[in-house]
């Protein structure tokens, strides 16, 4: 009975979930043999891992034919991350004949089921009339459905369509709003047109002490994008007096996200300063990351 039992205990997981925590150690070589059993008995969700493998070449080489055909048998069983990635595939013409409206059918039925991915994916179909007519305003409803969600890419395209106008009234705060948003999970594209928002003074304070009480606040509330700007302006000194401590505190936290242009600073800071005087700044670039850098999870 005891050996029994610890048996029961050892082997716990489902298949399924040893499938998973395979994949997810990245163990595709076994992940893939799980999937490929379980798949092979109707299971959908395995269907489309074993898709995702082939679309990706993780363990057996890349095939999108192979990808589309494991996408379709767990997309008709109404699996919505498989319905989303054949959608992809049509747009592409990858391992199927391109075909927009395949690809806007089965973005429609993944986004019935709430899936964020196909939410945006449509809004991109109206933005640029991809077996659709262009329409804007019908982008932005489908853009602000997956961004509301935490979907980056559609947060990005969001602040888009504020700072240009489209689909809804212009508007810079609500732009930098979204790219914000999108900015502190690491989406580039809304880090760049960030920062260059900031450097045009487009949504932020006139006056200088304004203006760095405004990033100051957002810094000390994660926001990364405000922490590289913060970390620029004591390096060049501009709004305030140069600080090459504070700018290398700032910089660090972004630095450490990997964003090259605060790595830049951080480093050309660290030649010009003398041993004292980086050990301070080190010293206070640790209690800010612990203050402002770490994530819950972290």
């Amino acid at each position: 009975m005891f050996c029994f039992i610890i048996f029961i205990s050892a082997c716990g997981q489902s298949n399924y979930e040893l499938a998973n925590t395979a994949y997810m150690s990245g163990d595709y070589e076994k992940a893939f043999k799980e999937f490929t059993f379980l798949a092979n008995d109707g299971d959908a969700r395995a269907q489309y891992y074993i898709g995702f493998m082939h679309e990706n070449g993780l363990h057996i080489n890349q095939d999108f034919q192979e990808a589309a055909k494991w996408y379709k048998k767990s997309a008709k069983k109404g699996y919505p991350n498989s319905q989303i990635r054949l959608a992809q595939l049509y747009i592409q013409g990858a391992g199927v004949e391109r075909d927009y409206l395949m690809a806007m059918k089965w973005s429609r039925m993944a986004a019935v089921q709430g899936n964020e991915e196909a939410e945006a994916s449509i809004g991109y179909m109206f933005h640029d009339g991809i077996g659709v007519h262009q329409d804007y305003t019908e982008a932005v409803k489908w853009y602000r459905k997956a961004a509301e969600k935490g979907w980056a890419r559609a947060q990005h395209d969001l602040g888009v369509m504020f700072q240009n106008g489209r689909g809804l009234e212009k508007n810079n705060n609500k732009a930098i709003e979204w790219y914000r948003k999108a900015s502190d999970q690491g989406f580039l594209a809304s880090q760049v047109n960030l920062i260059n928002m900031y450097h045009e003074g487009i949504g932020i304070p006139k006056a200088d002490l304004k203006a760095i009480e405004w990033f100051y606040n957002l810094a000390e509330n994660k926001h990364i994008m405000a922490q590289y700007k913060l970390a620029e302006i004591y390096y060049l000194g501009t709004k305030t007096k140069q600080d090459y401590t504070q700018a290398y505190a700032w910089a660090g936290i972004v630095a450490a996200r990997g964003f090259k242009p605060a790595q830049e600073i951080r480093d050309n800071i660290e030649i010009q300063l003398d041993e004292k005087e980086l050990e301070k700044a080190r010293k206070l670039a640790r209690e800010y990351w612990n203050k402002y850098g770490k994530q819950k999870e972290e």
